[in-house]
């Protein structure tokens, strides 16, 4: 059991159950005139869900953007930019989907490795 302590009592909260999963595989996209998504994790569980974990960005001739969406399509935050060879860590909450955005006009390949940790309550 959980329990929060204040100065006046002791009180107790019922335990929670969660589960936690760990999903990791490569993404890759190839540009196009048009910007491209490549939905890299998409949340058809619950939307009380936190994610934890990276994207990697291998290889490419520019640079691309993590965006984090809810359930309305929005971005959650600020998009992160990658440039080839980086990566970046996050951790969000409440969201729906991961998508990696190729900008327009860009071409070539674009190539990477998405991880995440994901827990939910049961």
């Amino acid at each position: 059991m959980g329990c929060n302590s204040s100065s006046s009592a002791l009180s107790c909260c019922p335990d929670k159950e969660y589960v936690q999963d760990k999903v990791c595989s490569p993404w890759s996209g190839t540009g196009a005139v048009a910007a491209v998504d490549v939905i890299v994790y998409s949340n058809n569980i619950t939307q009380n869900i936190v994610g934890t974990g990276y994207l990697q960005y291998d290889t490419g001739v520019g640079n691309i953007t993590l965006e984090v969406l809810d359930s309305a399509g929005a971005v959650i935050g600020t998009a992160i930019t990658l440039t080839p060879g980086t990566s970046v860590a996050f951790t969000y909450r409440r969201f729906s989907a991961i998508q990696v955005v190729i900008p327009a006009a860009a071409t070539g390949t674009f190539q990477g490795e998405f991880c995440i940790t994901t827990r939910y309550p049961m």
